[in-house]
Parts: C-alpha cells; structure tokens; sequence
C-alpha cells in the first residue's frame, strides 16, 4: 500500500491505494481517494476486533414482593432479594437496582396499586436492564392479562427473564411458552385460594361461628393445650354500654348525642377509636347483639354466642331498628327540604351543615333561614353560619353552569370506575375476613399458635374496616346522567331536592368558613372613602384654567349625570378603569396609579366564604 496525501487537504497521513482498472473510485471527507475494496477490509477488521472483546456483563433489574401472607409459606422479600442477589454474581451479572412492593396481591382480585412494578416496567420500556431477576414467577403477576404485557415489554425491549435458576428468551417460541403456562398455573393457585376461602367462610356462616373482626362487648376463649377456639363470650363491661346505646337511641335520644356523651367519659371502640356516628348506629342495629348470625347482610339463623340483649333490652333493639329504618322517615311529605345541609361542611371543625334560623328581629315572625355549623362527634359546634339563601343561590349557579358546558359529558365515564373501585374494595374485606375464619381454623387444628392468630386479626380488622369504607365512597355513583343537557337552567329548578342534593354531592365538596371580623373603625374607613373622593375633585377642577364640570365629565367618559357627583361625595363605587377614565380626562393620567391606591377596600361578600372543590376536572 502506498501511504500519500493529497496536496493542500487533511492535516496528517492517510492511506491510499491506487485504483485498479474497474474499481469504483470516491473520496472520504478529507479528499483522499478510497475504493470499495478498502471500506469492506476495514468494517471486516472492526468486526474481528469487536469479536476478540471480552463480553460485558448484563445488566439486571431484581423484583421481590410479597402479599398478605398469614400462613408465612412465601418467602420474605428480604429473602428473595437475597437469593436473586447471590443468582446474580454466580452468572456473573451486574446488578443495577432492585424494585420491591410489600403487602401487595399481583392477583387479578387485587385492589391496591404496585407503584415498585409500575416504576419497573417504565425502568425496562427506557432500555436500562438486560435481565429481569425474579425468585418465582408469581412474584409479577397472578394475572393473565398482566403477563401478556410485561412479555410485550420484553420482547420490544430485550429483555430476559431469570427465575428458579433458570433464563428465559421471551423472543423464543419455546421460552414464551414456558413462562406462560407458569403464568396460567399461578392465575389458577390464586383462584383456588379465593374460592376455598369463601366456601370456608360461608360454612362458618351456615355453623354460626364468628369471623372478621371481633365484636364489641364480645371476647374469644381458646383451649390453652391446644389452641382450639372453644366459645364467646360475653364481656360484660362492655356490653352494659350497648344496653346503654340501645336504651337511650329507643327513648329517641339523638346518635350524635350518644357519641359525644361516650368520648366525652373517655369510652373507646375496640380498637381504641372515639365513637362515630356510623360506629353507634351500626351497634344498635346489629342483629348479632340479639344471637343472630349475619352474612352478606342478612341474617341466617342463630349465632353461637349469647346475645347482649334480652327481656326489654331486646324490645328496644327493634325499636331502634324501626326508629333509625323506619320507611316514613324517608318519605315524609316533601322529603328533603335543604340543599346543602350535611353536605356542606364547616371550615373550622370539619362538621356538616344543619339548617336554622336566625333569631328574629322586631316585626319579623320568625327568623332568616341559615346554615350552622351543628359540630361532631366531639365539638359542640357552633363555629359558623350562613344565610341559607347566599348558599343555595350560589351553589345552583355553579351546578348550572357546570352542567351546561360542552364539554360536560365527560363526567359520564366516572360511572363505570366508580363501580368497579367499589366492587374491587368489597372483594378485598370478603377476602380478608375470609383468611381470619381459615386462620381461626388453623389455630383450631393446632397449625398456628393463638399469639400468631392475634397478630394476624390485629393487622387484618382495621384494613377490613378501611376497605368497607372505600366501598360505601366508591358505591355512591355520580347520578350525573339526563341532567347533563344544555337546557338544565330550565329543568333543574322543577328536580326533586332530593335528586339535585345528589347531583350537588357527586360534583362538589363545599367548605363555608367563618365571616371575616368586621370593621372596628368605621370613622376610619369612611375618612378614606372622603379622602378618595376629594382627590377626585380636585382634578376635576384642577383641569385647564377654570376645571371641567360635572356634567362634561360625565358626558365624556360615557357616564349618568349624577356619577360623578357620588363618587366625589363617597357615596358611589368607582372601579380601577373608571379612576383611569377620570384621570385620562382630565389630563392626569400620570396620577392614575396613585388615586387608585387610595380607593378604599371593598367589603367582603358572603359568597367569598364559600370554598368549593371540584371532584371532577373538565
């Protein structure tokens, strides 16, 4: 080869051949002459260099999760970081970060987010990882569907799979079918889990036994030899304040009065909480205090335990059920009366709204309709109060004009979410209540200890509790359909209160705070309204060699006559825009700013106190 460089270009040595006859000729960007011959020999001799590099390690991703585990057969996810861990350094692969998700189910029955598996599969979609790092299959998913799109992601990405020592190509024909049909045997093994959990529920219910969580005025005996559950028994501590409850609601006591009285002597729940409104009507209500075993909400035949309430106590627990059930106190001659009591709540306390008056004022026969602030379990109230009509006349103003935009239609699709959130959450507290009966009849057959059986109801009651509250929130569907049209400033004053209070409900939370403290110095303010308007006359009459009259100026800016006379005298309302037109008049524009910062602060509207947050986002 003949080593050249072309005259005036380049600035060092470059190889060059001379061209034999036939060969295609070009120049590389310095000018000197290449043949194709010379391209193929150099990408031939990178790719022999390529081909003597050692190969770089892969990169690998570890996920561990673990769900709700009574039984403790799972591994930990301390555990299974540890063993893919040690799978990682004897491949000999570089390990770039581990993503974990405790106490969640990757079952399709499943009701809580994995936010560590969200984040992985954006981690694999930006190309960070060559291995995916699992100790079994199952610690992904449970579900089908969801394995369909993490092998997708695989695919596209390149990226393998590792479990049980094994390393999956999910680009190959074999591979995908391995891994898939691990993946139908864990969606089954969850399934038959569920379903022998509810069958064993439902024997329980059909015995009278108890399951879920522990009620009030009720404790478990268990068999110290064996740990069998043996009976419940009556706490008679407790149950003397259900015969309380019950007593006092019968005798037309109020719930919130009840509940008050209870936290205000320092009584507690079974689980150390302050009594709620929904905690004592629930009580009095419950037909487990009369020896009566509930499933699904109805009753299926005798409980095992002793009731609470017998002889009178036992009439006033229906008494309670027909005072607080009662159909005519649902229907009563025009139903609801309010629009926003109970739904709007107070900015101080967080209570609802009740409806009162206003005490009357010589001449009046009764007092001004309002809303008050009526309190909690635990605060008197008394906080705040609003005139009832300030309230409705903005809130229908508000749904009116909500509800008539185009783009309205759009709350339509939170109908069909709502439903399924509020089924997912039912399924949850089922399934859970359902591993306290099975762990009941494991410590009954001497599997589990009785100090185990309670951790486990401990952990287990209040997420029950949480996921019955989500589902009653989530149950409440938006009753949003034939109100949505463009004609609804028509239609919505004819709706029954009852139907436009659910509207209001499924569009807004509503907030009235207390009213801002009024004016100590009235001389004050009323100095500021006169000094704001001598300033304007004396622009006015400051203009030109004799000043400019009333009636001009009025005529100019496009005013009544008698405009500016009350602005002068403090007894109009002038605007930013209206002190520039005045100042532009009469050749002062240069003051504008000035006068309008002596324009005196204007009082505050009742609207101003009313927050309102919208559930939905247009």
């Amino acid at each position: 080869m003949i080593l050249t460089r072309q005259e005036g270009k380049g600035h060092g040595r470059h190889p060059t051949t001379a061209p034999a006859a036939g060969r295609q000729r070009s120049r590389d960007r310095w000018g000197c002459e290449v043949t194709t011959t010379d391209i193929r020999n150099e990408i031939a001799s990178l790719e022999d260099e390529l081909a003597a590099l050692p190969d770089a390690p892969l990169r690998a991703v570890i996920y561990a999760r673990v769900s709700q585990d009574p039984k403790e057969q799972l591994r930990s996810v301390s555990q299974q970081i540890d063993e893919c861990t040690a799978e990682c350094a004897r491949r000999g692969w570089s390990l770039v970060k581990v993503f974990k998700d405790n106490d969640r189910s990757a079952s399709r029955y499943a009701t809580k987010d994995r936010p560590q598996y969200a984040a992985l599969k954006t981690y694999l979609r930006e190309g960070n990882a060559d291995v995916l790092v699992m100790w079994e299959s199952s610690r992904a998913q449970r579900d089908l569907e969801d394995y369909v799109k993490a092998r997708k992601i695989a695919e596209d990405n390149g990226v393998k799979w590792s479990y049980k020592g094994r390393l999956y190509d999910l680009t190959r024909t074999d591979d995908r079918f391995a891994t898939g049909l691990d993946a139908l045997l864990d969606e089954r093994e969850s399934s038959i889990t569920r379903d022998r959990i509810l069958r064993d529920v439902r024997g329980n219910a059909q015995k009278g036994r108890p399951h879920g969580r522990l009620l009030y005025g009720y404790r478990r005996e268990y068999n110290s030899a064996t740990g069998d559950f043996v009976r419940s028994v009556i706490r008679q501590d407790q149950a003397q304040i259900v015969r309380e409850a019950v007593r006092r609601i019968a005798a037309g006591e109020g719930i919130l009065t009840v509940c008050r009285d209870f936290n205000r002597r320092g009584l507690r729940t079974n689980h150390g909480n302050t009594w709620r409104h929904f905690t004592i009507r629930d009580m009095v209500t419950n037909p487990a205090y009369i020896g009566k075993r509930v499933h699904q909400g109805k009753v299926i035949g005798d409980a095992e335990w002793p009731p609470i309430l017998t002889g009178n106590d036992r009439q006033a627990f229906f008494a309670c059920v027909r005072r607080l059930n009662a159909p005519g106190k649902k229907s009563r001659p025009g139903g609801v009366k309010h629009l926003a009591t109970h739904i709007a709540t107070c900015g101080i306390c967080g209570a609802g709204l009740s409806s009162g008056r206003n005490a009357k004022k010589v001449g009046q026969t009764q007092g001004t309709p309002r809303y008050n602030c009526r309190g909690d379990e635990v605060l008197t109230g008394g906080c705040t109060a609003i005139g009832k009509s300030v309230v409705d006349n903005y809130i229908n103003g508000l749904v009116i004009e909500r509800l008539s935009r185009p783009d309205a239609a759009e709350l339509l699709t939170e109908d069909a979410l709502r439903a399924e959130h509020a089924a997912a959450a039912l399924a949850e507290a089922e399934e859970k209540r359902a591993i306290l009966d099975e762990t009941a009849d494991k410590v009954a057959a001497g599997t589990m200890s009785v100090a185990m059986a309670s951790r486990i109801e401990a952990r287990l009651l209040p997420e029950i509790e949480a996921a019955e509250l989500r589902a009653n929130d989530a149950g409440i569907a938006p009753v949003l359909r034939e109100v949505i049209r463009p004609d609804i400033g028509k239609v919505w004053p004819k709706l029954p209160m009852a139907r436009r209070r659910e509207v209001v409900r499924a569009l807004m939370d509503i907030t009235v705070t207390p009213p801002l403290p009024k004016d100590t110095d009235q001389q004050e303010r009323q100095r500021q309204r006169l000094a704001f308007g001598q300033r304007l006359r004396e622009l006015r009459r400051g203009y030109g060699l004799l000043g400019m009259g009333e009636r001009q100026l009025a005529k100019l800016a496009g005013w009544p006559p008698h405009k500016v006379n009350n602005a002068e005298l403090a007894r109009g309302s002038m605007t930013a825009d209206d002190v520039r037109v005045w100042c532009r008049l009469v050749d002062a524009e240069d003051q504008a700013d000035a006068v309008i910062a002596m324009m005196p602060t204007p009082r505050a509207k009742d609207t101003d106190r009313i927050q309102i947050t919208w559930k939905h986002d247009l």
